[in-house]
C-alpha cells in the first residue's frame, strides 16, 4: 500500500485535542439518544430512570453488530419487557424512535446540499434541490402535527405535538453531533477545510441515513462506509478517504463501548447519595445545560484565540498595546505603553480610560503571556450567558426560553466577534453591564455598583451608561438619592475623562474626535452640530452602510429589541458614537465597538418576547423558541465568524505561519532590557518591554528591529516595510541578524 508511511506518519501525529472533542462529541449523540427513549417511557407513563433505561438501551444497541439491524430491535424488547414492558409496546415505540431517527437524520442531512451540488452528486439543478427541504420539512410539520391531519396505517408518537417537537428537536440535535463527531475525528487524523465543516457533517449523516435503511449488513457496514469514501474521495485522496472513513467507524464504536461501559457502572451502583445527585440534576438540568453551553464556547474560542495569536494574526494593534500595558504594570510602571504613534512612553488614558487593565495585572502576573488577557476576554465574555439567562428567568419566568436566550448570546456574531478580535478591556463591559442590570434588578446594589464600577473601568464613555442606570434606579425603585448621585458623578466622569484627563495625557483633543470631522471639531462643537441640525444627523444616520450594521444588531435577535425601546436608551450612547462616525470601522460587527450596545439589546429582546407574551398569551413558547432560534442561526451563518459561516474567520487554521515554532523560539532570546521597532503582526509577540515601536516608527532609536511580511501586514505597510528592509540592508548602522522567508531581523551596531 504506497500511502502506509504516510498513513503511520499521521497516526504518530494524530490532534489529540480535535479527537478527544471528536470522541465527547458521540458521547453527546448517545445520550441524547438513550435520552429519547426514555423520555418517550416517560410521557407514556412508566416511572424508570434514565440509569435504567440508558444502561438497557446502550445494552441493546450494541446488539446491532450481529449481521441485520433486527436484532437491536429484538434485544430492546426483551430488555425491557424484564421491567415490565409489554413487548407491543416496545414494539410500538421503537417504530416510533426509528421514525424520529430518520427525522433527524433528514433534516441534517440537508447540511450535504451544497457538497452534493458542488460536486454534481445529484441530478438536479441547484433551484429544484429546493423542493427536497420543503419535502423534508413538510415531512416534519405533519409529523408533529399528525392529530390533526389524521394519518392511518403508522404508529405515530401518542404525544402532544410540543413533546412530539421536542423529541424531533432532541433527535436532530443528536445527528448534528453524530455528523460532527466524525468530522472532528476524521479532521484530527487528517487535515479538512474547516469551511466544510457543516456540508461534511450533514454528508456524513446522509451517508449514515442510507447505511441505516440497509438491514442486510451489520449496522450499516459497508454501506455507511462505501458512501462516506465517495464523498470524502471528491476532495483528499481515495486511498486516505478510506482510511479516515474505517478510522472515524472504529473510533465511534470505541466510544460506544466506552458509553455502554459508564452507563453499566452508573446502573450498578446503589446509593442514596448518588440518588440525591442524580434528583439535583433532574431539578437543575437547565442551569446544567448551560454550563456545558458554557464550558463548549470556551473550548472553541479558548483554543481558537490562542492560534490566532500563534499566527501573528493579533498585532500591536491592539493585544500588543493591552499586554504592554499590563505587563508594565506588574512592573511598577501603572498604565504606562509605548505611545502606538510615536516613540515615548506615555500613560495609556492617553487613548482610553480602561483602568481594568491594572485590575487584571495580578492575574497577568500568575502567566505573564498575552494569551492570559485572551484568556480572560474569552472567560468574561462567556460568563455573560449566565446573566442573560438569569435576566430572562426574572422577566419572562420561563426557564426554556431563558436558556434559549443564553444560548442566542453565545452565537451571537457580535459578541463571537469581538471575543476573536485581540483583546479589549471594553469587551469585558458585556458581562458586567448584563450583572449591573441583573442586580438593578434584585435590588442588590452593593453588587449593582461593584458591576457598574467594574463596567465604567473598561471604557471612558461607559460611565455615561452607567449615569442613565442613575436615571432608572430614580425613576423605577424611588431610590432617589443614591440613583442621582450615581447619575450626577458619572456623568461628571465621563465628561471630564473625555475632555480634559485624555487630551491633557495626550497632549492635544481626544484621538476620536476626528472620527467626527463633520460635525465640528470639539467635543460641544460636536454635540451642538448633531443635536441643532437634525437633517445633517438623520441623513448619516440613514446611509446604507449604517442600515445594514443595524440589521446586523438586529437580525440575531428576531427585531424583538424593537419591542422595548425603552432598554435601547442605554445602547443610545455608543450606538450614536458608532452610526455617526466617518470611521467604516464603528458600524460594523467585526470588531469590539458593539461590546457595549449587545447587552442592552439582549435585555431589550427579553422584554420584547415578554410583551410579545401578553399580547398574545395564547402564543406557544415552542413556537418563539423555534423563531428565535432560527433567525439566530441565520444571521450566525451570514455574519459569524465560525468555521462553515458565510463569512468565516479561520485564517488561523487555513494560513499558518510555516516556521512560527522557529520565530517564537528566536524572539524568546531577544531579551526585555532591549528596545524593539517591530511590524504590527508580531508586535504582540514582543510587547513584554518597556519600549516597543511600531514600524516605521522607532527605527532610530530602537536596538532591534523585526519584520514579519506577511499578508496579516495592511497592503501600503507591507510595501513600505519591504522597501525599509532593503534601505536597513544597505545601511551600515545595522547588521542583518536572520532572515528566513519572511522573517527579518536587524540589530543595531553598537
Amino acid at each position: 500500500m504506497p500511502q502506509l508511511p504516510f498513513l503511520i506518519t499521521k497516526l504518530q501525529h494524530l490532534n489529540l485535542s480535535l479527537l478527544v472533542y471528536g470522541s465527547f462529541s458521540f458521547l453527546l449523540f448517545y445520550s441524547l439518544r438513550s435520552y429519547i427513549w426514555y423520555r418517550m417511557l416517560r410521557k407514556a407513563g412508566h416511572t424508570i430512570s434514565w440509569k435504567d433505561a440508558c444502561f438497557l438501551w446502550s445494552a441493546s444497541e450494541l446488539k446491532r453488530y450481529i449481521p441485520g439491524n433486527i436484532w437491536s430491535f429484538l434485544g430492546r424488547a426483551v430488555a425491557f419487557s424484564e421491567k415490565g414492558f409489554t413487548k407491543k409496546e416496545i414494539a410500538m415505540y421503537l417504530i416510533i424512535e426509528a421514525e424520529l431517527l430518520l427525522l433527524g437524520a433528514a433534516v441534517i442531512a440537508l447540511l450535504a446540499l451544497p457538497f452534493l451540488l458542488r460536486f454534481s452528486l445529484l441530478p438536479f439543478t441547484p433551484f429544484s434541490t429546493l423542493f427536497i427541504p420543503v419535502l423534508i420539512f413538510l415531512g416534519v410539520g405533519v409529523y408533529i402535527f399528525h392529530k390533526k391531519v389524521k394519518i392511518p396505517f403508522l404508529p405515530l408518537p401518542p404525544f402532544a405535538s410540543s413533546e412530539i417537537y421536542f423529541l424531533v428537536f432532541l433527535s436532530t440535535l443528536s445527528f448534528l453531533f453524530f455528523g460532527l463527531g466524525h468530522f472532528l475525528t476524521i479532521a484530527s487524523f487528517i487535515s479538512l477545510n474547516p469551511q466544510l465543516i457543516w456540508e461534511l457533517t450533514g454528508f456524513t449523516v446522509l451517508a449514515f441515513l442510507l447505511g441505516y435503511l440497509s438491514l442486510i449488513t451489520p449496522a450499516g457496514f459497508g454501506v455507511r462506509e462505501g458512501i462516506l469514501v465517495f464523498g470524502l474521495g471528491k476532495i483528499i485522496p481515495l486511498s486516505i478517504a478510506a482510511f479516515s472513513a474505517l478510522f472515524a467507524r472504529i473510533m465511534l464504536i470505541v466510544t460506544e463501548l466506552l458509553f455502554f461501559f459508564f452507563a453499566f457502572i452508573w446502573y450498578g451502583i446503589k446509593s442514596k447519595k448518588l440518588a440525591q445527585i442524580e434528583t439535583w440534576i433532574s431539578n437543575h438540568k437547565h442551569i446544567l445545560i448551560l454550563c456545558a453551553l458554557f464550558f463548549i464556547y470556551i473550548a472553541y474560542f479558548t483554543p481558537i484565540t490562542f492560534l490566532r495569536y500563534d499566527n501573528f494574526y493579533a498585532g500591536r494593534f491592539d493585544l500588543g498595546n493591552m499586554a504592554q500595558t499590563v505587563w508594565n504594570t506588574t512592573r511598577g510602571r501603572v498604565f504606562m505603553f509605548t505611545n502606538p504613534n510615536g516613540t515615548d512612553n506615555i500613560s495609556r488614558l492617553a487613548f482610553h480610560a480602561d483602568f481594568i487593565l491594572v485590575l487584571l495585572a495580578p492575574l497577568y502576573a500568575l502567566w505573564p503571556n498575552p494569551k492570559m488577557l485572551l484568556l480572560i476576554q474569552t472567560v468574561v465574555i462567556a460568563a455573560g450567558a449566565f446573566f442573560v439567562y438569569l435576566i430572562a428567568k426574572l422577566i419572562v419566568k420561563n426557564k426554556n426560553i431563558s436558556l434559549t436566550f443564553a444560548l442566542l448570546y453565545l452565537i451571537n456574531p457580535s459578541i463571537q466577534r469581538a471575543n476573536l478580535y485581540d483583546f479589549h478591556a471594553v469587551t469585558l463591559a458585556t458581562t458586567f453591564l448584563l450583572a449591573t442590570y441583573y442586580y438593578f434588578l434584585k435590588k442588590r446594589y452593593d453588587y449593582f455598583l461593584f458591576f457598574a464600577i467594574l463596567a465604567g473601568m473598561c471604557k471612558e464613555q461607559v460611565w455615561l451608561i452607567i449615569a442613565l442606570f442613575g436615571l432608572f434606579l430614580v425613576i423605577f425603585q424611588k431610590k432617589y438619592i443614591f440613583g442621582s448621585i450615581l447619575f450626577i458623578i458619572c456623568t461628571v466622569t465621563t465628561f471630564y475623562l473625555i475632555t480634559h484627563a485624555i487630551p491633557q495625557a495626550l497632549g492635544s483633543q481626544h484621538f476620536a474626535l476626528s472620527y467626527y470631522s463633520d460635525f465640528g471639531d470639539s467635543t460641544s462643537g460636536i454635540i451642538k452640530a448633531i443635536i441643532f441640525s437634525p437633517t445633517k444627523t438623520i441623513t448619516t444616520l440613514l446611509q446604507p452602510d449604517r442600515i445594514a450594521y443595524l440589521k446586523q444588531l438586529l437580525l440575531p435577535l428576531g427585531y424583538l429589541p424593537l419591542l422595548a425601546p425603552l432598554l435601547l436608551i442605554f445602547a443610545i450612547p455608543d450606538l450614536f458614537i458608532n452610526l455617526l462616525s466617518n470611521n467604516d470601522q464603528l458600524h460594523q460587527i467585526y470588531y469590539q465597538y458593539t461590546a457595549t450596545i449587545s447587552p442592552f439589546l439582549f435585555l431589550a429582546a427579553i422584554y420584547g418576547l415578554y410583551f410579545l407574551k401578553k399580547l398574545f398569551p395564547k402564543a406557544q413558547s415552542t413556537l418563539l423558541i423555534t423563531y428565535l432560534l432560527i433567525v439566530s442561526l441565520t444571521a450566525a451563518y451570514a455574519f459569524g465568524p465560525l468555521p462553515g459561516m458565510h463569512e468565516a474567520n479561520t485564517d488561523m487554521l487555513t494560513k499558518q505561519i510555516p516556521n512560527r515554532a522557529f520565530i517564537d523560539k528566536y524572539l524568546s532570546h531577544i531579551g526585555k532590557r532591549f528596545s524593539v521597532a517591530a511590524s504590527n503582526n508580531i508586535g504582540s509577540h514582543l510587547s513584554q518591554r518597556q519600549r516597543i515601536y511600531a514600524l516605521p516608527l522607532g527605527v532610530d532609536k530602537a536596538d532591534v528591529i523585526v519584520f514579519l511580511l506577511t499578508d496579516s501586514e495592511q497592503p501600503q505597510s507591507l510595501k513600505a516595510e519591504r522597501e525599509l528592509v532593503q534601505k536597513l540592508k544597505q545601511d551600515p548602522a545595522y547588521q542583518l541578524s536572520i532572515e528566513k522567508d519572511e522573517f527579518i531581523v536587524f540589530k543595531k551596531k553598537k
